[in-house]
């Protein structure tokens, strides 16, 4: 993600990191706002379409990892500058942590009750003071230890030849995306073992975020740059969103692939990913709007994923109070909802980025 509006940069990657923010939005309006349970009631086409949408949503996480791995991988090894960096990502996450919980703390007893249960004072300060440690985000922990490691996985990346980097990547694809496969099939599921790596199979750790950042730092340094975006990407995109949904519907009676198919170790998921990334790096255009709005999502997601924020959020925007039977107003009650939650989000950390520059100034004087 990015926390800083870089005015030389190429809109194109700036514009598929704004993409990638509404993607992880609508994953939540399946997961937090009860979507893809109201879509299974009402059956038939509503289904079958809310089961696409949320296999395209599905490639959000992956794509920013990619991208840090695009911008940082050229990166000279110069610890101060890196680790100023990761300061910075975090001044904004500690701001987040404080302020929500300290809002929530004020608002009453009744905004950190869920689900019948009253989480305690002392936990919720605790994990206000230690946001990272805590893993208050989980997505924002594994980006601040990947950019910790950053400088010396780029030591490694920057050096080796390009044949050595493809093994790089053939080896680590098998590891954490092809193994995890193969163990699903339930054929398979006595032979290929994944025993101590379910936290891994599911794609939010440290070591897949690696993973995709050397992917993001091949296509850098060795992918072929264009003057314009090939389309061949965008029909691999959704060449591979239809394998992944044959796979989940037509399919999983036969191969029984389990739930592999939402995860973002799926290599079908980590290929969607990368088709974006390849379109969006040669979409050059440069746009103040587009950087600036870029520059915000960070804030949109510790905003509306901070737990007590989040249960607010779909509680409000919970889609079994209203009828999902018509797959058109569902789509624009989706979006409707991506849109807004984005909007107030964006507009909450320009306020905040403004607020940091005042600082700035002030502590340079």
């Amino acid at each position: 993600m990015s926390d800083k509006v870089n005015k030389t940069r190429d809109s194109g990657i700036e514009l598929l990191r704004i993409i990638a923010i509404l993607m992880v939005i609508g994953i939540h309006t399946f997961l937090y706002g009860n979507y893809y349970e109201c879509a299974v009631s009402a059956g038939g086409f509503v289904e079958l379409c809310s089961s696409g949408l949320k296999l395209l949503f599905r490639p959000a996480v992956n794509i920013f990892i990619l991208i840090t791995g695009y911008f940082m991988v050229k990166m000279r090894f110069d610890l101060k500058k890196a680790y100023t960096r990761v300061l910075k990502i975090y001044s904004s996450v500690l701001f987040y942590s404080v302020v929500l919980s300290l809002i929530t703390i004020l608002a009453g007893s009744k905004f950190y009750t869920i689900d019948g249960e009253t989480d305690s004072v002392l936990i919720i300060v605790l994990k206000m003071i230690f946001p990272v440690l805590s893993q208050q985000w989980y997505f924002i922990t594994d980006y601040i230890l990947l950019c910790l490691l950053a400088p010396f996985v780029n030591i490694v990346l920057q050096n080796i030849k390009k044949k050595d980097y493809h093994v790089l990547i053939i080896v680590t694809t098998f590891i954490m995306s092809i193994w995890f496969l193969l163990s699903d099939l339930r054929i398979m599921d006595q032979v290929v073992r994944t025993y101590g790596f379910g936290d891994i199979q599911q794609g939010k750790n440290v070591f897949s975020f690696v993973y995709l950042y050397i992917i993001g730092g091949y296509i850098r340094l060795h992918s072929k740059k264009n003057d314009r975006p090939k389309l061949v990407y965008i029909l691999g995109f959704f060449g591979c969103l239809l394998i992944n949904g044959l796979l989940a519907t037509r399919l999983q009676g036969v191969l029984e692939l389990g739930e592999m198919v939402t995860l973002y170790t799926n290599p079908f998921v980590i290929l969607m990913a990368v088709c974006l990334v390849m379109y969006f790096k040669d979409l050059h255009f440069q746009s103040k709007i587009v950087n600036t709005l870029a520059s915000t999502t960070i804030g949109v997601y510790a905003i509306h994923e901070f737990k007590y924020i989040r249960e607010l959020l779909w509680n409000m925007f919970d889609f079994r109070k209203v009828d999902c039977s018509n797959m058109f107003l569902d789509l624009v009650y989706i979006i409707s909802i991506g849109v807004m939650v984005f909007g107030a989000c964006a507009a909450i950390d320009l306020l905040r980025q403004r607020l940091f520059k005042l600082f700035e100034k002030k502590g340079g004087n």
